[in-house]
């Protein structure tokens, strides 16, 4: 009988010859329980090594690109509003606030117009054109960069630098996925900048649809004891309510 690991590598090539392959199939080579090939496919999955689906597996889409802003701004747009109002409880008048160049915190920016006095540090191009048709009174700083024009973010060592500048009070963020290992991104760069807004603020809030979750991509931004604040449109499941509260991050539902 195979080993654990050696089943998994086994399951991960079959899929990726077959492209897609039934659990009966499965089954047949693997000379497992049923119960043992659904753990086995859910622990491949939660790595991002496969994709599960009704009643088998296929091979997992390229997780090292991140999707077109376009079509992001596009997605969940309901719940991202609902998300982006409740966030506006832990801003106040004359704060700094590092904002990364997601759809999801794009959401938020039109509702800053009740505050005063904002300095508003982000690399999102889309975020601070938004930023510009509002009324918001911020003094706004675009980090240079090198201009992703998928991400409509800039990018690089020089944003980097640029934010190592700064201390705000509030980090707002969101991200590609969540799983039990944390907070992931499909794009290196993203994540680094995204960590050194972290370590540069004070408070920390990620903002996150439920479709974030049970999502892993390649870059590993940050683990859940380094958020303080989540806040999502839908209750995360009693796995990831444990792992929140063992880290000492608050959920929020909007």
């Amino acid at each position: 009988m195979l080993l654990t690991h050696e089943r998994h590598k086994k399951i991960v090539d079959i899929v990726n010859a077959k492209q897609s392959v039934s659990n009966k199939e499965l089954l047949s080579m693997l000379f497992v329980s049923e119960a043992t090939l659904r753990r086995d496919l859910t622990i491949l999955e939660l790595k991002g090594l496969i994709t599960r689906t009704h009643g088998g597996a296929s091979i997992k889409e390229a997780t090292n690109s991140e999707s077109s802003i376009l079509i992001r701004s596009q997605k969940n747009i309901k719940e991202k509003k609902s998300i982006a109002q409740k966030c506006l409880d832990y801003i106040h008048n004359n704060d700094s606030i590092f904002i990364d160049s997601s759809s999801t915190v794009g959401n938020l920016l039109p509702l800053l117009s009740s505050f005063k006095d904002l300095t508003l540090i982000t690399n999102g191009v889309s975020n601070a054109l938004i930023l510009s048709n509002t009324q918001v009174q911020a003094s706004l700083h675009l980090t240079p960069g090198i201009f992703n024009i998928n991400t409509n973010s800039v990018l690089g060592i020089d944003t980097i630098d640029y934010i190592k500048q700064y201390h705000c009070n509030l980090s707002i963020f969101s991200c590609g996925g969540i799983s039990p290992y944390g907070i992931t991104e499909a794009n290196h760069e993203q994540s680094l900048i995204k960590r050194e807004m972290m370590k540069r603020s004070k408070l920390h809030i990620l903002l996150a649809d439920h479709t974030k979750f049970e999502k892993i991509f390649m870059s590993q931004t940050c683990d859940f004891s380094d958020i303080d604040v989540l806040i999502t449109d839908q209750m995360p499941t009693k796995e990831y309510l444990d792992l929140f509260e063992t880290s000492e991050c608050s959920v929020i539902i909007a």
